[in-house]
C-alpha cells in the first residue's frame, strides 16, 4: 500500500476502519455491507413482479428498523446474480438482528423463490447463507458520517418547525 501524500484534497479524509463485529467498513457512526447471491431459475421474473410492492413498502419496513441510510438490491450478470448493498448506523451484529426482527417478513416477500438458499429470514440456514456471502467494500465514503438516521430525522423536524415559526412571524 502506498503512502498518502498530504495535500488540500486529503485534508478532509475520513477515518475508514473495518467494522468491529462483522464484515464491512465503518466511518464514525455508519457501516456498510454487501452480499451477492445466486438467482434461482425464473427468479428474475418473480423479482420484477414483486419489486413494485417491495419498493412501495420500503419506508414502512425500514422505518421499523430505524438505522438504514440506503439500501440497494439489483440483479446482474444476465439476471443470474443478486447484489444487496446497505449503509446503516452502528455495529454490524445489532443491525443484522434488527433487520431479521423488524423487516424479515418484508425481505421474505421479495426474496423467497428468487435467491438461491433463501427460504425465510427466520431460518438459520438462510441466515448462515447470507452471512457466508457478506463482504465489505474496498472503497467507502459517506457524507456526514457523524449523523445517524435518528439524528437526521430530528434535524428535519427541527428545520420544519423553525420554518413554520419564521413563516408565522411574517
Amino acid at each position: 500500500m502506498s503512502d498518502i501524500v498530504p495535500n488540500e484534497r486529503t485534508a478532509l479524509a475520513q477515518n475508514v476502519i473495518p467494522q468491529p463485529d462483522g464484515p464491512g467498513l465503518r466511518i464514525e457512526k455508519r457501516g456498510e455491507a454487501t452480499v451477492i447471491g445466486k438467482v434461482l431459475p425464473g427468479g428474475a421474473e418473480l423479482f420484477r413482479q414483486r419489486l413494485p410492492q417491495f419498493q412501495a413498502e420500503a419506508a414502512y419496513w425500514e422505518g421499523r428498523v430505524g438505522t438504514v441510510h440506503d439500501l440497494r438490491i439489483t440483479l446482474f450478470d444476465n439476471d443470474t446474480r443478486l447484489l444487496f448493498a446497505v449503509t446503516f448506523d452502528g455495529d454490524f451484529k445489532p443491525y443484522i438482528a434488527d433487520i431479521l426482527r423488524e423487516a424479515g417478513p418484508w425481505f421474505d416477500s421479495l426474496l423467497v423463490g428468487i435467491w438461491e438458499g433463501y427460504t425465510s429470514s427466520q431460518d438459520q440456514e438462510t441466515i448462515e447463507t447470507i452471512l457466508a456471502n457478506l463482504f465489505g467494500a474496498d472503497f467507502f465514503y459517506v457524507s456526514n458520517p457523524e449523523l445517524t438516521v435518528r439524528d437526521i430525522t430530528r434535524l428535519k423536524k427541527l428545520g420544519s418547525a423553525f420554518s413554520e415559526m419564521l413563516d408565522a412571524a411574517n
